[in-house]
């Protein structure tokens, strides 16, 4: 069944120029969209403006700078080089039992 060929029940004029005597036609059912579509807008935009004078009333918050003081800074530094310097210490005990378990892998070959 090819659909390109089933006749059309109504033939409909399509305006091809512009002019004074062309004829713009609009259904009650699209009328009550298009009103009920702006009333919305219209709605949202009243809305959204009030609440924006709402906020401009609201005081400033300033957020202050935080300042991290010498000490702070210092034990910062501490806590860091421990964990490194404890970190050194687990990898060098890894290290020694791979060799270990390396030594009896090739004694058993």
């Amino acid at each position: 069944m090819d659909l390109l060929r089933l006749p059309l029940k109504e033939k409909v004029n399509m305006a091809t120029e512009v002019s004074e005597n062309s004829k713009f036609v609009l259904s009650l059912k699209s009328l009550a969209a298009i009103i009920a579509i702006v009333a919305s807008f219209i709605g949202m935009y009243y809305s959204l403006s009030m609440e924006i004078e709402a906020a401009k009333k609201l005081p400033v918050v300033t957020i202050p700078d935080p300042e991290i003081t010498r000490q702070e800074l210092d034990l910062k530094l501490e806590l860091i080089s421990t964990t490194v310097m404890g970190n050194a210490e687990k990898l060098d005990k890894i290290e020694t039992q791979v060799e270990k378990i390396e030594e009896r892998v090739y004694e058993l070959k």
